[in-house]
């Protein structure tokens, strides 16, 4: 199965950024519209909430709940219920979306996801269920609508232009003396193309930089600097730059960082997927901004749900659908 953007990490993102409204009368209400439609129940939001909230417990202990955040008149736990609940009303909006395209779900992911949820949903203590409050049923709807959200995704970057070069994702390492004071830098080039004088050492001695060893990739640092940090071959130092009024003397000791460099074409691939959903996602958006209106999510009390320990609703599907 093809690797899939991640949908938990691009709405909580995306959540960083955008506000929504909290008030409360009932269901889910599509604004601009006169149409309601089915949000989800207060049992489908607590098995988010448990997993999110069981995580955090065990990092921090349940203290965190009242612990005020910053840049918020609330504490941990409203600022934890309203990502929740602003996720899950952005998972409806994009299974409505999924709906008006045409996508849906197979009779095999269909069942792939039923074996997925009986997993999940054995794999709860019996105190968990009576907590949580939510049936088998319930599992598989969330895991269906979270699937679904991530087809629709799969479908809307399908067409992105995402060949991200090797050279353009390209990272090197390099080491790098800095200094001040050009004849010093002079003295200092002179010692290095001594052999055996180990360049490391040199910089260790010398350098005004923080760092004498660092990971560059294109456009870190830019001009002079980058041109010939990315110039030079494995093992080569470069003879004395100005940048800004100090003096550099670079050395490349890795021309191909393999692991670096995967993981930034990756993360360049991811954005230029996430542009391309955004695009189509906020569009609709716009046209069709929704709220739930269920009074729970204004009385739900997460002390109440301290006692559950079911943290792996989403490591299980990562596990399943994610490669």
């Amino acid at each position: 199965m093809k690797k899939k953007l991640h949908l938990w990490i691009i709405l909580m993102t995306m959540l960083m950024v955008s506000s929504f409204s909290m008030s409360g009368c009932r269901g889910l209400e599509l604004e601009n519209k006169t149409e309601e439609i089915a949000g989800y129940t207060e049992s489908q939001a607590r098995i988010v909430l448990v997993n999110e909230l069981s995580r955090y417990e065990k990092a921090y202990t349940d203290a965190i709940l009242d612990v005020p955040v910053d840049g918020t008149e609330g504490t941990f736990e409203d600022v934890l219920v309203s990502n929740v609940k602003e996720f899950m009303e952005q998972l409806k909006l994009l299974c409505m979306l999924a709906e008006e395209r045409g996508v849906a779900l197979t009779s095999q992911e269909r069942d792939e996801l039923r074996e997925l949820s009986e997993e999940y949903y054995s794999g709860l203590t019996e105190a968990d269920r009576d907590i949580i409050g939510c049936s088998h049923e319930d599992v598989q709807q969330v895991y269906e609508d979270y699937y679904l959200a991530e087809k629709l995704i799969d479908t809307l970057t399908a067409d992105a232009k995402s060949d991200i070069s090797d050279s353009e994702a390209k990272i090197i390492e390099i080491q790098q003396i800095c200094t001040s004071d050009l004849k010093k830098a002079l003295a200092i080039l002179k010692l290095s193309k001594i052999d055996g004088y180990d360049f490391a050492s040199l910089a260790s001695r010398y350098t005004e930089a923080p760092e004498v060893t660092i990971k560059l990739q294109r456009g870190s640092r830019g001009g002079l600097y980058e041109e010939t940090a990315f110039s030079l071959d494995e093992g080569e130092i470069s003879n004395i730059i100005e940048v800004g009024g100090l003096y550099y003397i670079i050395k490349c000791t890795n021309g191909y960082d393999e692991r670096a460099t995967a993981e930034r074409k990756e993360i360049l691939e991811s954005a230029i997927n996430t542009r391309a959903f955004s695009q189509v996602y906020d569009s609709y958006k716009s046209e069709h901004p929704v709220r739930f209106r269920d009074r729970f999510w204004d009385e739900i009390d997460l002390s109440e749900l301290t006692e559950a320990d079911a943290d792996n609703f989403f490591e299980l599907y990562d596990e399943n659908f994610h490669i």
